[in-house]
């Protein structure tokens, strides 16, 4: 950024200054109140559209010079392409055409601004200068290169806008958790060592998984066993109660079955009383009728007509056709000795068959009471279930105290392995702590922020012939080792201006204001216009415009300075002065 061109009117202390710049390095130089801090003034805020001297815009029309109504300040340069820009603003109103984006600009054209930072905001424009970052992903990829796991960043990741402290005593607090939670599993106190390959001691007995499931199937054999016999004891059980009940139940069927030849008999006898009836019937209403009794019957051998009398074929002998009154008259009354008879024998052949079924369902009950189990096999029975019971339980007992052993060996090995995961998460957490922490990746993104900046700022400080200054790892600005805050008046002014230049040229800004040069001494004044030779001469800066208070103009000006005399407010000599 070649600045070529300055037309200022009217701006605090000046009252007008329209100048070609044809140098690299202009001095400004005039008596004290001759106007120099407000020509410096009126470019920066030209440059920034920001006032200096005035904290609110609505107080901007106090920086328009006393007695005038409006003031303007316009600044041209080259940009890197040769081609001239430009920018300006206008009082009392404020408007104007600022250089935009650019967030470096302030602190070239106000030397003192970045050592007047906290250490914050100077690291924050050291990172943003040198493009180091302490992004989340910056700082995810160099914890990944230090073997630390990054699921415990991410518990710890958005307290990044809080700062590495933050971040570091949420580490600290997880890692404390940690302990506690060892101790809590242990019973004990945290250590480091001893937390290395703790164990608690072992239990007096060892029994293996093999030993314990050997056990376990005996006893689940014996219980199947005895569930067996449980089942067959219980059918033996119902059976033989079964065939007590079917003793009583075969002596009521025997005495049934016992009356089967009576009943028989009776039968017969109801039979034959039955024929006779039915005989008689026949007759009474042949006799009534004048007709046969009933039609013949054909003889399967000779093929003759025969009649069925007591159960024997006859010979068939058709009855005289007289009708018989009388009879006619005991028809109903046989009738009935016929249904009463035919039931007789109904009744007698039910009873017969009674007594033939209880025969053969006495036999049956008498086949099964035969296969039934005897008492002394129920008892034996029980005996083996007794028996079979105190094995199980003498099992059961053993089982139980190999698997309390077993449980306990396990319950060891778990509370082993809780314990080594423990120590692991105070391992980890505290080796994220310690990344985190002001010597870890901070201070290597640091030295990556700040050591290209050192090494400029030795550069210039060493051109200058100057004690160099530096930026420590803490931030603070040194000269000679010593702290900003300590500095002289001049020796401020050297550390000033060499951080100016060095923000300048990282920046790619390569423009510079330098107020106060009278603050030096003569053999610091030569080595300051050396140090702007050198960098304007290289083509590290583009333009450098530099104030003071001096006793009268320079006589003569290399060609790389352009000095001008400003006199109650005006550039002496000319309102539109060239250099020499």
């Amino acid at each position: 950024m070649r600045i070529t061109k300055l037309e200022i009117t009217n701006f605090q202390g000046l009252r007008h200054a329209a100048l070609d710049v044809s140098a690299p390095v202009l001095l400004v130089a005039g008596h004290n109140g001759a106007g120099k801090s407000s020509l410096l003034d009126a470019i920066s805020h030209a440059f920034t559209g920001k006032p200096g001297r005035v904290a609110q815009k609505q107080h901007i029309g106090q920086l328009i010079t006393e007695g005038a109504k409006k003031g303007e300040a316009r600044v041209e340069w080259l940009d890197d392409a040769g081609e001239v820009q430009a920018c300006g603003v206008a009082l009392p109103s404020g408007k104007g055409s600022p250089l935009a984006d650019s967030p470096f600009l302030p602190f070239v054209l106000d030397a003192s601004r970045f050592a007047a930072l906290d250490a914050k905001d100077r690291r924050r424009v050291l990172f943003d200068l040198t493009g180091a970052s302490a992004s989340p992903a910056e700082v995810g990829k160099r914890l990944k290169a230090k073997g630390i796991d990054l699921a415990l960043f991410e518990k710890v990741k958005p307290l990044l806008r809080s700062g590495f402290s933050a971040m570091v005593g949420q580490a600290k607090d997880y890692a404390s958790e940690a302990r506690g939670a060892w101790k809590a599993v242990t019973g004990e106190n945290y250590g480091s060592e001893k937390a290395n390959g703790w164990e608690p001691e072992a239990p007096p007995v060892i029994v293996s998984e093999e030993e314990l499931e050997s056990a376990c199937a005996e006893l689940q054999a014996t219980a199947q066993d005895l569930d067996e016999a449980q089942q067959t004891l219980g059918s033996s059980k119902r059976a033989h109660a079964d065939a007590q009940s079917r003793a009583s139940r075969i002596t009521a069927l025997r005495e049934t079955a016992a009356l089967a030849d009576r009943r028989r008999n009776k039968l017969a006898t109801d039979e034959k009383a039955q024929d006779e009836w039915s005989e008689k019937v026949m007759a009474a209403e042949a006799a009534a009728s004048g007709e046969p009794a009933h039609q013949p019957l054909t003889c399967p051998h000779c093929q003759g007509a025969v009649d069925l009398q007591a159960g024997q074929l006859v010979a068939h002998q058709p009855p005289a056709k007289v009708a018989d009154p009388e009879a006619a008259k005991r028809l109903e009354e046989f009738r009935g000795y016929l249904a009463s008879a035919q039931r007789a024998v109904a009744n007698s052949q039910r009873d017969l068959k009674e007594s033939e079924d209880a025969a053969a369902q006495a036999a049956a009950l008498e086949a099964e009471t035969a296969q039934a189990p005897s008492a002394e096999a129920i008892a034996n029975g029980e005996q083996a279930i007794n028996e079979l019971r105190q094995a199980r339980d003498r099992q059961q007992a053993k089982v139980q105290s190999l698997q309390e052993a077993f449980n306990a060996a396990a319950q060891r090995q778990d509370v082993i392995k809780q314990a080594a995961g423990f120590h692991a998460e105070v391992c980890a957490w505290g080796a994220l702590a310690d990344a985190l922490s002001p010597t870890g990746i901070p201070a290597e993104i640091l030295a990556d922020a700040i050591g290209p900046v050192n090494e400029l700022l030795q550069r210039l400080s060493g051109t200058a012939g100057w004690s160099p200054v530096q930026i420590s790892a803490d931030i603070d600005v040194t000269f000679g080792g010593r702290l900003y805050g300590l500095l002289s008046e001049s020796e401020r002014w050297r550390c000033d201006a060499t951080l100016a230049l060095t923000i300048a040229t990282i920046s790619g800004l390569r423009l510079a204001l330098l107020d106060r040069l009278d603050v030096l001494d003569l053999p610091s004044r030569s080595q300051a216009l050396t140090l702007l030779r050198a960098v304007t001469m290289d083509k590290e800066i583009d333009s450098v415009i530099v104030a003071g208070t001096l006793k009268e103009p320079m006589a003569k000006a290399p060609a790389w300075l352009q000095a001008v005399w400003i006199e109650a407010g005006h550039i002496a000599g000319h309102d539109h002065q060239k250099a020499a």
